[in-house]
């Protein structure tokens, strides 16, 4: 069986007319979850974060999106 992937899209957090955005997004691949995280116009951050299997990492993905949603990140258009 092949590893399991999956990747979110790019939130987006801040107005773009102050300079201020901040953008988020992550991935699953197997049972590693890769954060990449930053002000727009930046490189950004990346950071990655092993589980024990790929539904734990699924279960901590779900949770961080829902949080950054609550934060008021919203999908880039």
């Amino acid at each position: 069986m092949g590893v399991i992937f999956r990747r979110t899209g790019r939130l987006i957090q801040g107005d773009p007319g102050n300079g201020n955005q901040k953008f988020w997004k992550a991935e699953v691949k197997g049972n590693s979850v890769t954060i990449h995280f930053g002000r727009v116009g930046t490189p950004g951050t990346t950071g990655c974060r092993e589980f024990t299997s790929y539904e734990a990492a699924e279960k901590f993905l779900a949770q961080r999106v829902r949080k950054k949603l609550e934060e008021g990140y919203k999908p880039e258009v």
